[in-house]
């Protein structure tokens, strides 16, 4: 009888102390989540869509490193989302002010309206924030453009580059085409000057060259004949003094 008067407690002790460790467990998480998010909105701004997708990425990555450990479930994720909303901790209104604030003077109208699209604001949020963004798009474009570049592009790629940059700002083609000056066309070289150079050194050195191109030419001999001439004398040979054979016989 002790038997088994004993024998049904001990499952009663085993579910009780794997209840407490389940409901440990839970309140653990719950409150990493908890601080998770805490740390993310004291360091910015945050919509609600973005910290509901921050968290859900916070709780995959917890769930690969301790497998054995409860993972909230997306109510609950949206419950907390919930609550700091309640007590202050999140806002959509601070956030869609923040994101205007920043961008100001930094990209057009209808980026920072992107922006607030992309990160989840509702459109009465948003055009509530917008109301305080006065800018005129063309005057900040090119601010923007004179901060950036500042100079006339050197090339019809270099321009390009720079009406990208505007573009992607969330400033209107049109704008775009008419902030960034044409490239400067290339400086062509006077090619007259040169060539009055060049003949000018030609005729310089022409005779020099003429000498020179000379000295290879072949030498020509010539045979020049001696004509008779009153009053000159003809010219006599020594080859008939010097030589006694050579002499003419005047006795003959």
């Amino acid at each position: 009888m002790q038997l088994a008067l004993t024998f049904p407690q001990a499952p009663l002790q085993v579910n009780n102390r794997a209840m407490s460790s389940d409901e440990t467990d839970k309140k653990d998480a719950a409150k990493k989540l908890r601080n998770k998010a805490l740390r993310l909105l004291t360091t910015r701004e945050h919509s609600r869509e973005e910290l509901l997708r921050k968290l859900a990425q916070a709780k995959v990555r917890r769930t690969r490193e301790a497998a054995n450990t409860p993972k909230p479930d997306k109510d609950d994720v949206a419950s907390l989302v919930d609550d700091l909303a309640a007590q202050g901790w999140q806002s959509d209104d601070r956030y869609a002010e923040a994101i205007v604030r920043r961008l100001t003077g930094q990209a057009s109208r209808r980026f920072v309206a992107e922006k607030l699209a992309q990160a989840g604001i509702k459109k009465d949020v948003a055009a509530t924030a917008l109301e305080a963004l006065e800018q005129d798009d063309v005057a900040v474009a090119q601010a923007l453009w004179a901060r950036r570049f500042g100079d006339t592009p050197k090339d019809d790629k270099d321009r390009q580059r720079q009406i990208r940059y505007l573009l992607s700002r969330g400033f209107h083609l049109g704008d775009a085409f008419k902030l960034v000056p044409k490239a400067a066309a290339p400086v062509e070289p006077d090619t007259r000057a040169s060539g009055a150079a060049i003949s000018s050194f030609a005729r310089n050195r022409a005779p020099e060259t003429k000498a020179t191109d000379d000295v290879d030419a072949p030498v020509e001999f010539t045979r020049t004949s001696e004509t008779k001439s009153s009053g000159a004398s003809k010219p006599r040979s020594s080859f008939g003094r010097s030589r006694p054979w050579g002499r003419k016989n005047e006795d003959t």
